[in-house]
This record gives C-alpha cells, sequence and structure tokens, in this order.
C-alpha cells in the first residue's frame, strides 16, 4: 500500500523522526565538543589575564602564582581540583560577583615588582560587564597598572567602547585612594577632574556607571589585603627590609 505523504499521520510521523535525530546529533556533538569548548575558554581567562598584567606574550603557568584570598590572607592554589574550581569561578559571574570570600587572585614578580591582578564583575545599560585589573604598591597607594574589560550587550560605538584598548589604557596609572584614603578611581563624566579620574565615554553614562561600580565593589573585597600590602610596602621603604629600593609585596605564609 502507497505512503500518502499527505496525511497528518505521516507529517506528524516524520516531523518526530526528523527532530529526534536532529536532537540526537546536536546532543553528541555538544557533548564531544565540551573538551574543546571548554579548553577555549580557559585559553581566552588566561590571555585576558596576562593582557591585564601587560604580559600577553608571556606564559601564565609559567610566571603566575594562583591564589584564593581568604580573611585577608593570600593562599596560594595548586591543586588541580582547586586551579578547576577558580577558573570555574570565574567563568560564573553571578557566583563571582556574590562571593565574599575564597576570592581568586592572581600574582606575578618581575624584576622585584609585585602586581597582582583581581576579576571584577558588574552590570552595564544591557547587561553582564566583567574583566580584569592589575594593581601594583607604590608610595602610600595603590595603582592600577593595567585593565581588561569585556560586556554582553553594551551599545556599539558607545558603551561598547569599555573594551576597547583606547579606554582601558586611560586606566593605566591611576592611583585608588584619595588622600582621605576613600576609593576615587571612576569614568567621570564631562571629563577627568582630577588624577583618579578618568574620561567618560560621551553617550555611555550608563556603562560608564556601571563600571565604576564595578571597580569599587569588586576591588572593595580585596580592600583589607591592600591595605595590608600598603602598609607593608610602607614600612620597607622606611625601614632596611628592601634590597635596592625593590619593594616586594607578598602577604603570603612562609
Amino acid at each position: 500500500m502507497a505512503i500518502n505523504k499527505n496525511s497528518n499521520a505521516y507529517i506528524i510521523i516524520y516531523t518526530v523522526v526528523m527532530v529526534t535525530i536532529v536532537g540526537a546529533l546536536l546532543a553528541f556533538l555538544a557533548t564531544s565538543l565540551k573538551p574543546m569548548q571548554d579548553a577555549n575558554v580557559l585559553n581566552e581567562q588566561k590571555s585576558s589575564i596576562m593582557k591585564a598584567f601587560g604580559e600577553a606574550d608571556a606564559s601564565f603557568d609559567e610566571v603566575v602564582t594562583m591564589g584564593r584570598l581568604s580573611a585577608g590572607e593570600f593562599a596560594v592554589v595548586a591543586d588541580d581540583a582547586a586551579v578547576a574550581e577558580v577558573f570555574a569561578m570565574l567563568g560564573n559571574r553571578k557566583a563571582l560577583s556574590e562571593a565574599t570570600d575564597n576570592l581568586p587572585i592572581f600574582k606575578m614578580e618581575k624584576d622585584g615588582v609585585t602586581k597582582y591582578v583581581l576579576p571584577i564583575v558588574g552590570k552595564g545599560l544591557w547587561g553582564d560587564i566583567w574583566g580584569y585589573v592589575a594593581l601594583q604598591q607604590t608610595e602610600g597607594n595603590v595603582v592600577i597598572t593595567g585593565i581588561v574589560m569585556d560586556h554582553a550587550g553594551e551599545t556599539p560605538g558607545l558603551g561598547a567602547e569599555i573594551a576597547t584598548l583606547k579606554v582601558q589604557q586611560m586606566f593605566e596609572g591611576k592611583a585608588l585612594y584619595d588622600a582621605e584614603g576613600a576609593f576615587a578611581v571612576r569614568m567621570q563624566k564631562g571629563g577627568a577632574q582630577n588624577e583618579h579620574q578618568v574620561d567618560a565615554i560621551t553617550g555611555g553614562t550608563k556603562t560608564c556607571d556601571g563600571v565604576n561600580a564595578m571597580l569599587e565593589t569588586s576591588i572593595g573585597k580585596y580592600e583589607s589585603f591592600l591595605r595590608a600590602t600598603e602598609a607593608v610596602a610602607e614600612e620597607c621603604c622606611c625601614g632596611e627590609c628592601c634590597e635596592e629600593g625593590n619593594v616586594e609585596l607578598n602577604n603570603e605564609e612562609e
């Protein structure tokens, strides 16, 4: 008996079979490609951290010490499972924004100088914004030496400009705290008015407000650690614990 391809039964059966086949194929591809996707995400995270350090051509695994900050103390993370947990947290922006302890932190020492990179997360006009900021202790303050920012859907040519090198370079050299010790780095509408501020993006006020909140909130979680390293650095500079004028920030347990 010939099959009536115009019948409702045939159309329904054909649709169900095709959906099942396509669904199974997509599930197989998603499963088989997941290790490759995870590797790409990991490489992107490491690359962004190295860009924040200003060492884009260096190997993350060779020069960076991974850590977690708990109760103001830097604890080195070396175990494979613990390392995986840190990178998983970096990929979960909601969890990262809600975390108040065991915070990811990355350290690099080069030429007698110690820098730390912290993850930053926040909200822009249309969605998530995130990135990494590199910090270094100088005389009496903590200075931004590099920053990398990205976004989920800010307006092209406006808020999306936070992901450009031109905007990110404006943050370099900005001291975190003003003379009263208050957090002072911000994108200022109408143009920077002091040494802590950078020019806001014209037409991107809401995104810039999001960046300001992201920086203050995210960096604020590490404030006790930053203040402690600041105090150690000042003591070293005034005492005899520095050699040839180099200050090494290290809040780890020996």
